[in-house]
């Protein structure tokens, strides 16, 4: 049975890569996050037109949709701290989104639940 400063050495596998010039397993380095695409532009830019923080929203929005690899999304701080906005702006933004149609929004009663998802009409 090995101790806990048996294991303390251990690198999580995940954050190993070959390399084939020296033959070895060797740490990575983080990878960059991105937004996974493809992401039509039109909607980038009706967006990007709106008022406010409504852009940087959609983006972050777009961002969490990828992550989540779900086109509906439960609405949460992340979508603030990656837009850096506020609360109050970012409901204002999403209000803009959907008015313009490149947002959906289900809404779930009770406790201030929100459902967004994003679709796009092309």
């Amino acid at each position: 049975m090995s101790s806990t400063s048996d294991n303390a050495d251990i690198v999580p596998i995940k954050r190993l890569a070959y390399n084939p010039n020296t033959g070895k397993h060797e740490l990575r380095a983080p990878v960059a996050k991105f937004i996974k695409g493809p992401i039509p532009l039109e909607w980038i830019t009706r967006a990007n037109a709106l008022p406010g923080k409504a852009g940087a929203v959609g983006l972050a929005l777009w961002f969490l949709v990828g992550v989540k690899s779900s086109r509906t999304i439960k609405l949460t701080g992340e979508v603030e701290q990656i837009a850096a906005c506020d609360r109050k702006s970012k409901y204002t933004a999403l209000a803009a989104l959907e008015t313009a149609g490149l947002i959906t929004v289900k809404r779930r009663g009770g406790r201030g639940r929100w459902r967004r998802s994003l679709r796009y009409d092309g």
